[in-house]
């Protein structure tokens, strides 16, 4: 038996929308409702076929608490000087109450440069439509991590989808955006390490060099990818299909500095390259440059011109990071290192490239390796060749693939740090100035694609702590900050996260705050993937800020039509975004 609803996946969506079917068009909106027809009666023949035999139900998402894991209501964007499609989420475009349209979602802001754009002409399309296992709990216990549907606590007529963060009996405690658990008759709290997988399906995208920006190129603004020592950029050279080749004279590394062309104060440097101005390259590496943070582009639909960033545009400095990068390496010995930044602790992975034996350490004397002794493996990276390499730092855990196989070290390579992880910088050290590298002292090789991506961060709300606030610090700026709350103003962040001399001094980092929940048995804590447009467990009202376990209605399996692209032919399906859902 299969069913089609519609699935609330935050507080604010339609409660009226129950029972009515996936329809998000207006009145008048001919083609509209037409394209819905033609999309419900697919699917009903495809559920038909494929699905018959088990019970199922089939849900339309809503709204943006889950992405862009999965998408309500959105924009699918193309932006007009590098031609990266993204997302923008477009729920506000319905009254929560009625579903009738309201104001098209003009702005939006990219998520590579940070580019306010014009999207009154985009179309909004409905939001993934999703596969729903009842059975699937039937058989074996919900695991962390899952992505659950289940029946709202406050309204049991009223379903939610999320991801399974805390399970009975556990104490959950956010913190830096990790999620930490203690589980009964345990005395700490331990942070919660993603499955590999459940990694890649959680990390957002920061930088491709796939995807340049001609007009900033031209101006004369700063490059993200510079060779480090400066004094060695002669061993850099950028081609004109973007990759670099490195043809090195000692050590050299190409590094990521995370300069953005509009942070929230810089919005002119845009407005000169548009209009063909020349730009002071230093000059607008020192303004622009900053931490890497939870910015999410698909946050920032507004629809009010005189609004540049909605209230969640990223305010929270994101340390756990991934580097992808492939390289057609022209040596057949020498030494590929990968390094990664958090905390002002570099995570380095050494490849040995004559004998494939890849090495990770730390320089840092506060990192405690649980492995003890040298941390080494052998690896596929046997003299010249092309290869694919994916390093990481989540969760306190170091991995490494190379061509799309994760690399055994014989156990996870997992730490401790035995003090506060806060950002560092120093005129001797970048540190988390520049937290990505890829280095070498002897080895030639050309690098083809370069990718940098962040992980999910989790913000501490708590429904005793929020107040209706966004950021999760809790410095006490006494008269000068929000009467009544304990957060600096978003000025004062931004003027922090951009400003590397004052790192060391700033009690913003060392006094994030923590949110603490407590599962008795039956008891099921779930959050949403885009944690700060999400109305989850954190934010319901307290001492009912968990699911029961006779509330849940099984685990999410597939998104198997996403909305039709119309294109080469109407009502095409967009088989890109068909996927499992992990």
């Amino acid at each position: 038996m299969v069913k089609k609803k519609r699935y609330q996946s935050t507080a604010a969506a339609d409660k009226s929308a129950k029972g009515k079917g996936s329809s998000d068009a207006g009145e008048g909106d001919h083609f509209a409702v037409t394209r819905e027809f033609v999309e419900s009666l697919v699917v009903a023949v495809i559920l038909a076929l494929l699905f018959r035999a088990f019970e199922a139900e089939a849900f339309v998402i809503p709204t943006g608490s889950m992405a862009t894991t999965l998408l309500g209501r959105h924009k699918d964007v193309v932006d007009q000087y590098t031609g990266y499609e993204y997302t923008v989420g477009a729920s506000a475009e319905l009254d929560r109450h009625t579903q009738i349209k309201k104001d098209d979602i003009i702005q939006a802001v990219d998520p590579l440069y940070h580019r306010l754009t014009d999207v009154r002409e985009d179309e909004s399309y409905s939001g993934d439509r999703i596969l729903v296992s009842k059975f699937a709990y039937d058989f074996s216990a919900p695991e962390r991590w899952d992505v659950i549907v289940f029946k709202f606590p406050l309204e049991p007529q009223t379903n939610y989808i999320k991801r399974l963060i805390g399970l009975p009996g556990e104490s959950i405690r956010i913190f830096h955006g990790d999620i930490y658990i203690k589980k009964p008759g345990e005395s700490e709290f331990s942070i919660a390490r993603k499955p590999p997988v459940k990694q890649l399906t959680l990390q957002r995208l920061v930088y491709d060099t796939n995807y340049p920006c001609p007009i900033l190129e031209k101006a004369g603004f700063p490059d993200r990818l510079e060779a480090y020592p400066s004094e060695t950029k002669s061993s850099w050279t950028k081609e004109e299909d973007g990759s670099f080749v490195c043809r090195p004279e000692g050590e050299t590394w190409l590094r990521y500095r995370h300069v953005l062309a509009d942070n929230g104060k810089h919005i002119r440097y845009w407005a000169m390259a548009e209009n063909g101005q020349p730009i002071n390259t230093q000059d607008a590496r020192d303004t622009c440059s900053q931490l890497i943070t939870d910015f999410s582009a698909y946050n920032t639909g507004t629809i009010s011109e005189s609004s540049i960033y909605q209230h969640s545009s990223g305010l929270h400095w994101v340390g756990d990071l991934s580097l992808e990068c492939t390289a057609e390496v022209a040596s057949s010995s020498g030494v590929l290192s990968l390094d990664l930044v958090e905390g002002g602790a570099h995570f380095r992975c050494d490849i040995d490239v004559a004998t494939g034996k890849a090495t990770l350490s730390s320089d840092d004397a506060n990192i405690a390796f649980d492995q003890e002794g040298a941390i080494e493996a052998d690896t596929v990276v046997k003299g010249a060749g092309t290869y694919t390499f994916r390093y990481s730092n989540v969760d306190n855990e170091l991995r490494l693939w190379i061509n799309d196989r994760m690399v055994n070290f014989g156990a996870p390579v997992t730490y401790t740090p035995k003090q506060d992880v806060v950002p560092k910088w120093s005129e001797t050290d970048p540190g988390d100035l520049l937290p990505v590298g890829i280095g070498t002292s002897s080895l030639e090789m050309t690098l083809t694609r370069v990718r940098v991506y962040r992980d999910v961060y989790y913000i501490a709300f708590g429904k005793q702590y929020n107040h209706g606030r966004h950021s999760d610090a809790i410095v006490d700026y006494g008269e000068e900050g929000h009467p009544g709350w304990n957060v600096p103003p978003d000025n004062e962040i931004r003027a922090i996260i951009t400003d590397p001399e004052s790192w060391a001094t700033t009690k913003l980092f060392r006094s994030r705050r923590e949110a603490l929940f407590q599962l008795d048995d039956r008891q099921y804590f779930p959050m949403g993937d885009n944690s700060a447009e999400s109305s989850d467990a954190r934010l319901w009202d307290i001492g009912q800020q968990f699911v029961p376990e006779h509330m849940l209605i099984g685990k999410a399996l597939f998104v198997y039509w996403p909305h039709s692209k119309n294109k080469p032919i109407p009502f095409f399906p967009n088989f890109s975004r068909m996927k499992f859902i992990q």
